[in-house]
Order: structure tokens, then C-alpha cells, then sequence
């Protein structure tokens, strides 16, 4: 059986490369590969809303499930006014089809449940969604979002 633990910043570099595997969209340029590194050193451990869990191997990390706490309004949707988002899950293609993606997956859905995130979301791949449907994931409707271009907020 996988064993999931909580990420540490001394894990930065190898969430950095898992992250890579997964980026959608935008350029990998070195500032924002160094800003997302550094923002994982600074935070894991320190900051309640970052939650991260990992696999380790001997050379790094198998898989790792990047998710955050999100503080609202309560509501019929989010009763205790906060939710949690997973933001990445990734598994190092050399080991794949191990447990490892499931066993960061149900970590962090756990650690996004006992801090009281009354829903859990999630935007799945094609190659993830049977992972997330044996959660009991369910698919609710599309979203939207609004992103600043290259140079910035329009206004």
C-alpha cells in the first residue's frame, strides 16, 4: 500500500518537475519556474491554506497533489464558508499505475475535510477522471475564468 505524507519546502525542486509534467497553458519560462519554487519553500508548513502531499522514492518523488484552502461566504453550496481546490495531481511517469496518484489524491481530499472545506473541486483531465469518479468526484457544470493577457489587466 502507497503511503502519502505532508510535502516540505526541502520537496520545492521535486514539485517544481512533477508540476512541469502537468503545466496547461502559458509559457515555462525560468521567472515563473523560480516563483513557483520559491513560493513552495516559503509556504509549505507555514501556511494552513497550501496543503501538499507526496509519495517519495529514493530519487525524489513518485506523485504529488497540490491543493488550497479557500475562504468565502457560507452558503447553501459551502455551509462551513470554505472549500477546498485540488490544483494538481501529477505522478512521474515511471511510476505510474502504482497507487501513487490515489493515495496523494485521498490524502489531500482528507486534509482539505478536516479543515473544514465543506465541498471539494477539482479540474480534471481525461486522464484523471477515473481517479476522480472512484473518489466520488461528480462532474458539475463547466466554469469560466478571467485571466490578465501578457501585459496585464485590461481596464
Amino acid at each position: 500500500m502507497t503511503t502519502a505524507r505532508p510535502a516540505v519546502p526541502a520537496d520545492a525542486d521535486e514539485l517544481l518537475r512533477l508540476r512541469i509534467a502537468v503545466r496547461d497553458g502559458g509559457p515555462l519560462t525560468e521567472h515563473w519556474q523560480g516563483v513557483f519554487r520559491d513560493d513552495m519553500r516559503a509556504r509549505l508548513g507555514s501556511d494552513p491554506d497550501l496543503l501538499v502531499y507526496v509519495v517519495p522514492t529514493d530519487g525524489g518523488l513518485a506523485a504529488c497533489a497540490i491543493g488550497m484552502v479557500h475562504r468565502g461566504y457560507r452558503g447553501p453550496a459551502h455551509p462551513t464558508g470554505r472549500w477546498g481546490r485540488i490544483h494538481t495531481v501529477a505522478t512521474d511517469p515511471a511510476h505510474q499505475r502504482r497507487g501513487h496518484g490515489r493515495a496523494v489524491t485521498s490524502a489531500l481530499v482528507e486534509a482539505l475535510k478536516d479543515a473544514g472545506c465543506g465541498s471539494v473541486e477539482l479540474r480534471a483531465t481525461e486522464a484523471g477522471a477515473g481517479l476522480y469518479r472512484a473518489l466520488d468526484f461528480e462532474p458539475v457544470g463547466g466554469f469560466m475564468a478571467l485571466r490578465p493577457g501578457p501585459g496585464g489587466w485590461v481596464r
